[in-house]
């Protein structure tokens, strides 16, 4: 089966351009050229186009480069990995590349070319709109060297400038919830009154049947929809400010990696009314009467969601493994947030726990030595 890959051409020297989210720009790094989307339109860009066939999964194989997100040792690729594997040919330099099956935008290994597949977003894999980048990858360096700035018990070389050209930019599927919540409350109030005479300590305890009921609307909830993610990390790059979104467009891909969803909406239902039912709850708490105490809680919600949107968002990431476990570095493209768990080296751990012993021991000895002296004289 042929498909497509696509590159955004320089107006000026016909290399590629890539989408500058710092410029909110798109740029040439050949020839230095920067172009507003306007500026592109006017002076007619192309793009250049190549057909490319998919492979079965063992002729891919044979090919197979590291174009995703990028691990510190090597993965032995199981015939189930095979088969989501797909290859085409760098309208660029004509190089082979293989990736998934979920794969829109990527690089070329062998000459640095972004390169969009633009069958892989048509249909109903096409998103209603896009986030654009608002930062580079210089913000995206610069933070992951502030979170692991200081971390003494850091592996050797964790910040080496080979681990920081593989922090890449990811547009991440996700879906965007509407969803109206209704909710049927019921608690009991207590609140305590003592006071007391010359004879007599007295106590008063009252007791109320807390009933409240509503309705809760809630737009633009957002959860990622790829298997790929990890889900407590996406959700902790939150706030997107999603009024900057723009209508989707292919060529706001250009240097970056992009994938299409893997999970639809009624994978997510269960995982988004989660995430929502804590905060339904301490709303339907609140106002009212005060109590000093307030037990026997129960909140019945019903969800209901009936429009959902799915969009791309901007995320810088660095994936690693160390000592069989991930690690994962992520920004909020758009925001300069910052997540992730850093590493700890089993070697330097115990170098410092030696070093630390050490020094508490002498210090022990001292205070001993001292005291002993003290009591002698």
């Amino acid at each position: 089966m042929e498909q497509t890959a696509l590159t955004y051409l320089c107006p000026d020297c016909m290399a590629y351009l890539r989408y500058d989210g710092k410029e909110q720009k798109w740029v040439c790094d050949y020839c230095g050229g920067k172009f507003t989307r306007e500026e592109l339109e006017q002076r007619g860009a192309e793009t250049k186009q190549d057909d490319y066939e998919v492979k079965p999964r063992a002729e891919a194989a044979e090919n197979t480069a590291e174009i995703s997100y990028h691990y510190e040792e090597n993965i032995t690729e199981t015939d189930e990995d095979l088969s989501h594997l797909r290859a085409y040919h760098c309208p660029s330099c004509g190089g082979e590349i293989v990736t998934d099956d979920v794969t829109a935008a990527t690089f070329c290994v062998f000459c640095g070319n972004p390169t969009i597949l633009p069958t892989q977003l048509e249909g109903e894999y096409r998103p209603s709109a896009i986030l654009p980048f608002e930062t580079d990858k210089e913000d995206a360096r610069k933070a992951f060297l502030q979170l692991c700035k200081g971390k003494r018990l850091l592996p050797k070389g964790y910040t080496s400038e080979q681990r920081l050209e593989k922090i890449t930019g990811v547009y991440v599927p996700f879906w965007l919830f509407d969803c109206k919540a209704d909710f049927d409350y019921h608690a009991t109030g207590e609140n305590v009154i003592t006071w007391s005479d010359t004879r007599f300590i007295y106590t008063k305890t009252d007791l109320y049947h807390i009933h409240r009921a509503g309705t809760m609307e809630f737009e633009n909830i957002p959860l990622d929809a790829s298997e790929k993610m990890q889900d407590d990390l996406m959700d902790a790059l939150e706030p997107f400010h999603l009024e900057k979104k723009k209508q989707f467009d292919m060529s706001y891909l250009s240097g970056f990696l992009a994938e299409k969803y893997t999970y639809e909406p009624k994978d997510l239902y269960d995982r988004m009314t989660k995430r929502i039912t804590p905060g339904v709850e301490h709303k339907a708490a609140e106002g009212g009467k005060s109590y000093q105490r307030v037990y026997g809680v129960k909140c019945h919600t019903d969800f209901s969601s009936k429009q959902q949107s799915y969009m791309l968002l901007p995320v810088w990431m660095l994936m690693s493994k160390y000592d069989g476990k991930e690690y994962l570095f992520a920004m909020n493209g758009q925001t300069g947030k910052i997540v992730g768990e850093l590493p700890v080296s089993n070697s330097r751990s115990a170098k410092w726990f030696v070093i630390i012993f050490c020094i508490s021991f002498v210090i022990v000895m001292i205070v001993l030595a001292l005291l002993a002296m003290g009591g002698v004289l």
